[in-house]
């Protein structure tokens, strides 16, 4: 496991104007927040740039968030759902400019409706397999996020389950551990997963609504939660997704403390 840290911590500030920030606080991870006021992946120069600078600051880990606002990749309408494709496509290749190696998508971005969920994990399903060989060309996995009750996609273990049965090689799941606590899923459901949890978001909250706290300032029982991911043998990036309203510095401080809290061994890599 590897420690890595989302843009979305410091919105509304650019990505670039705070990676020098996070490089000196010992983090070697980023995830890349795509949202366009942020980051605009639309931009070849603003792509450009970005990569340069990652790349000087030698970040390893670079991951990508797709855009909120990119599509709905489990629509069940066909015209709809190849226009997703095409805008998701776009984001793979952004992220390739930018070395990325994982990119996460929301599964929708809509509430959970029981007659049609049938549809809608067919259609994610054609979706993804239209996407995966695309992102293999690239060289770039494709995570899909747990989203919290009652969007669709809300059960981390049937969306794991189905992901999993897909058996495309560079598809599987990020584990959103905020989300996943706010519908009491955690830490037991970690013991269900295996090799297709591709990254992690680390929240904190009180168990009632996804506040995206620092960690260790909510409820969430993170040691179980860390001790479940290496029974696992959990090889990728813990991404630290907080947006608490405090000032970026001191949400610095506290994620550096909570890991030595957890006994874990420095900022760039977590231990086994």
């Amino acid at each position: 496991m590897h420690l890595s840290i989302s843009s979305y911590t410091w919105l509304p500030s650019t990505f670039m104007s705070k990676l020098r920030d996070i490089h000196e606080h010992g983090f070697e991870g980023v995830e890349i927040f795509a949202t366009p006021r942020h980051l605009d992946i639309n931009n070849p120069e603003e792509i450009q740039e970005a990569g340069i600078l990652l790349r000087n600051l030698k970040f390893r880990g670079v991951t990508m968030h797709a855009p909120s606002s990119l599509g709905d990749l489990s629509i069940p309408y066909e015209t709809e759902r190849d226009e997703t494709v095409v805008a998701c496509q776009r984001v793979l290749d952004a992220a390739m400019l930018m070395g990325a190696t994982t990119v996460t998508f929301h599964p929708s971005s809509i509430e959970e409706g029981l007659f049609e969920a049938h549809e809608r994990w067919d259609a994610l399903a054609h979706t993804l397999r239209d996407l995966s060989g695309y992102a293999e060309d690239r060289d770039i996995k494709i995570a899909i996020e747990n989203f919290p009750f009652p969007l669709f996609g809300s059960d981390p273990i049937e969306l794991y389950d189905r992901l999993d049965k897909l058996d495309l090689p560079n598809v599987g799941m990020c584990l959103d551990i905020g989300h996943a606590f706010v519908g009491g899923y955690l830490p037991k459901a970690i013991s269900r997963f295996g090799k297709k949890i591709f990254s992690v978001h680390a929240s904190d909250n009180r168990g009632n609504v996804d506040e995206h706290m620092t960690p260790g300032h909510g409820a969430a029982p993170w040691e179980e939660i860390i001790t479940e991911l290496r029974k696992i043998d959990f090889s990728g990036p813990i991404i630290i997704e907080v947006r608490d309203g405090r000032r970026f510095e001191q949400i610095l401080e506290d994620v550096v403390e909570f890991v030595d809290s957890m006994g874990l061994a420095r900022i760039g890599q977590l231990s086994h």
